[in-house]
């Protein structure tokens, strides 16, 4: 039958491979996975607009805290590392997702709580720096023997969270996927400070294990306290992002409170697997008594699954939704992490 898979489809944790009459890969594909759930009962899908009622729109402090961009503090390092740290500023401007402090505010900073220029971005000091700077992250280029090393040392754990080494003429490529792990972070950070604190309803979320080896099967369970509106999105380590559910083989998002959601659920034709890039993967729940319309994706060819365009811009609206729409003891969210390894 035209169009009909012929096979089942098989989608890695960090890439896509769909077995069928056509196939489908994508590498790059896990830096994180995000369960949404908008809950509801099925009655409160209307669809009579004469009988709808007005959107009840709430003010809540327990948001969030939502940050557009990261600001990033530029260490100086020698003289020789300056046009690095030129080009290095402007790859990260235009990315439209980080401010870079003003070079004499860093080196005042700096001044003012005396350090010497060799080992700024430690553990010790990140603290000092970011407060003074205002600064989310800090980055420093120095000279590796024969080669460069970027460090990128985030304020508030006092970790190096990116390390690289390149050529004199390798910078561009290590600069560009420093811009894209410091975009997806900021992703992630946005929907991990998304937690409710006074909500009644619960939500389980576990996986059939902590770490996976190479192909190993990936699965997820959820359970929720109340009927609900299932979303799953990935966010790939190149910047993609992937409407995982609802897709083309389950177009319904509807889950049943007490029900067990498994996903992939072992009716649908496709199974999860680990896959490159391995790490450490970052699943997050979230439930609401509202029914939500957060997400719109276009299709990814020779799979179930959708594209979600402009993905920061449409995640930090579905952020903005559930804060502003619904009230606190109305949602609540859970999150875990799995380890793939080779």
């Amino acid at each position: 039958m035209k169009g009909r898979l012929s096979h089942e489809i098989r989608f890695y944790l960090g890439k896509i491979e769909c077995t069928s009459y056509g196939s489908f890969q994508k590498k790059g594909f896990l830096l994180a996975c995000i369960l949404l759930f908008s809950c509801a009962t099925p009655s409160s899908l209307i669809t009579d607009p004469s009988t709808a009622r007005p959107a009840e729109n709430y003010q809540t402090d327990s948001g969030a805290d939502l940050l557009d961009k990261y600001r990033v503090a530029i260490l100086e390092s020698s003289e020789r590392a300056l046009p690095f740290e030129e080009d290095l500023k402007g790859a990260l401007l235009e990315s439209g997702k980080i401010v870079v402090i003003d070079r004499k505010k860093t080196a005042d900073a700096l001044n003012e709580i005396t350090l010497s220029m060799q080992g700024l971005a430690t553990a010790e000091n990140a603290p000092k720096i970011g407060k003074l700077l205002s600064a989310q992250k800090l980055i420093q280029i120095r000279e590796s023997g024969k080669r460069w090393a970027i460090e990128l040392l985030d304020v508030q754990t006092s970790k190096v969270d990116f390390n690289r080494s390149f050529s004199e003429n390798g910078s561009g490529r290590v600069f560009q996927e420093l811009v894209q792990f410091l975009s997806q972070n900021l992703l992630l950070r946005n929907l991990s400070g998304l937690k409710s604190t006074v909500s009644s309803l619960k939500v389980t979320l576990t996986s059939s294990r902590k770490t996976y080896k190479n192909n190993e099967p990936v699965n997820f369970q959820v359970r929720v306290s109340e009927d609900c509106y299932l979303y799953l999105i990935l966010l790939q380590s190149d910047g993609d992002t992937i409407l995982l559910f609802p897709n083309d083989s389950s177009p319904s998002n509807f889950a049943k409170a007490g029900s067990t959601i498994q996903i992939p659920d072992g009716k649908s034709g496709y199974i999860l697997a680990a896959g490159e890039p391995f790490g450490r993967d970052m699943i997050k729940a979230i439930a609401s008594k509202k029914n939500l319309d957060l997400f719109s994706a276009t299709p990814v060819p020779g799979t179930p699954f959708g594209r979600i365009t402009n993905p920061f811009d449409v995640v930090a609206r579905g952020i903005k939704k559930i804060n502003t729409e619904i009230r606190e003891e109305e949602w609540n969210s859970a999150e875990i992490t799995i380890q793939t390894d080779p």
